[in-house]
Formats: structure tokens, sequence, C-alpha cells
């Protein structure tokens, strides 16, 4: 497999990738940002359009901060190689008069020195559907990026590329995005900023003809024409033990991203605008 990053900080990249024991068998491509901080997704399609095609091969975009727990390479050998995948997701189902939400597939976040850390999502022991995964991780075969010239859309960028990646492929060549469930750990609860709800237009508005529902794991928002119906969120977390917490994502009408687990604020930070950061 070949291990696709964004890299600021190499010192957690190289303790949490490139140096992971269970990343023996993949060949790494690194794109340094620190001296010109172009988007993510500008930079995962300079790798795309500089890809030899020939040596077919699973790729795996992630982010520094992402840590595998298992060996990946093993869970691929068998995949559809037809599908996206992904660690979490979410689905969007309606029932009635209300959309359901779904997070799918259990993986472990937490801050940056991994402190706080809980699960979030449901666990899948099947290849679960979903509309869009986290911009985490996404895994896909260099077959079908050949095949249907897949790439990123450069206007995202910092935020719902890998989002508006599963929605393109679906929209355009039905390609289905699908949860591989792994043990992993994401070293940040998101960097969510002004710029990640003016992306967030910018899908809707790219998608507003869709008789599709997409979602993502930032907020209750929905892509697609549902009528406004109302968002009921559905997930499962609990911290690394036996207890189960619930847990709650959401931002606030003052402009905060506030995180609650059983209802008691944990995490509370104030939205800025800065659109440097990765």
């Amino acid at each position: 497999m070949k291990i696709i990053s964004v890299v600021r900080d190499f010192a957690l990249y190289n303790k949490l990738v490139k140096n992971n024991k269970y990343n023996k068998e993949a060949d790494f491509f690194v794109l340094d940002n620190n001296v010109e901080n172009k988007s993510i997704s500008v930079r995962y399609n300079e790798f795309l359009n500089s890809y030899d095609y020939s040596i077919a091969d699973w790729f795996v975009f992630c982010h520094e901060d992402w840590e595998l727990k298992e060996n990946l390479s093993k869970k691929l050998k068998n995949l559809d190689k037809n599908c996206l995948y992904g660690p979490i997701g979410t689905k969007i189902t309606k029932k009635k008069n209300i959309l359901l939400k779904y997070f799918l597939g259990r993986i472990i976040h937490s801050n940056k020195d991994g402190s706080n850390a809980i699960s979030l999502g449901l666990f899948c022991r099947t290849q679960r559907i979903v509309s869009t995964f986290d911009c985490q991780c996404l895994v896909v075969h260099s077959s079908l990026i050949q095949k249907y010239n897949l790439r990123f859309d450069p206007n995202l960028n910092f935020d719902l590329y890998v989002e508006d990646f599963c929605i393109y492929a679906k929209e355009n060549h039905q390609i289905e995005s699908r949860i591989l469930q792994m043990k992993c750990q994401h070293y940040s609860y998101g960097n969510v900023q002004q710029r990640f709800f003016d992306s967030f237009e910018y899908l809707k508005n790219k998608y507003i003809s869709t008789t599709n529902l997409y979602g993502n794991t930032v907020t209750d928002e929905v892509i697609g024409n549902h009528n406004n119906l109302t968002v009921k969120y559905i997930s499962k977390t609990t911290f690394p033990s036996v207890k189960t917490f619930i847990f709650n994502k959401k931002v606030t009408s003052k402009g905060k991203l506030l995180i609650k687990i059983c209802k008691i604020p944990v995490v509370s930070i104030r939205l800025k605008s800065n659109i440097t950061n990765t």
C-alpha cells in the first residue's frame, strides 16, 4: 500500500505514520507543506497526477496525526477494488418525517497528546455503505483512480475534500463508499473554523440538485434535496473501557464547537476564520 500524507509536523508524522510498526509494508509519499502551504486537495492531486499507474496498489490518504493500530495491508488483499473505503463515515436515512444520521465505523480520537481519548461510531463487522467518510483517512485503489480519472476538488482547501470525493464518485460513477473497520486513532477533534462552513456552503450548492442524501462528521446539515427535514443524530461512543457514554458534538449559536460526554462539556473551542493552517 502507498500511504500519502500532507505533512507540517514531521515529529508527529514520524511517530504515528512513518515509524508505525503496522506500516512496515507501506511505501510513503510525504507532501511537505512547510515551505509552501498548499491546500490538501491540491497536494493530493499532485500525487495523483504524478503517479505511475502501471504500478497497481492501494492508496491510503491520511492525516499526519492518524495512527493505525493494526496491520491494514492484510485487510486490503481481498477488498473489492471498485469501492472507496474509510474507517469512519456517516449514513443518512429517511424515516417518516425525520432523517436519521448514523456514525458508522468505530475509531478512537483524542487531543494531540492523546488525552481525552474516546471512541466514536458504531462498530461494523461488515463493510457497511456510507454516504461519505471523514477526511482523516481515505483508501482507494489506483486502478479506480485511473479508470475514472478521479481527483479532489481544489476549491475545498482543508475541509470536506474527502466528503466531496465520495459524493462525486457516487453521483457520477455509482461508486460506493464502504466502512473498513480498523483499529486506529485520530489525534485531533478536528479544526473547525469559518472556512469549514464556507466549504460546506460550496458543497451544498455543488450538489444542490441531487436526490441522494449525504452527511458529514461535524454538523447535522445534509447535502441533497431533503425538504428541510429534521436530522436526528444516532451514535454510540465509549471510552476505551467497558463503560458506555453518549457523545455529542455540535456548533453553538455563539460560534463554539462544543463536545459533551454524558451531557458534561469536555471541550469548548471558539471557531476561527484563519484559513492558512492544515
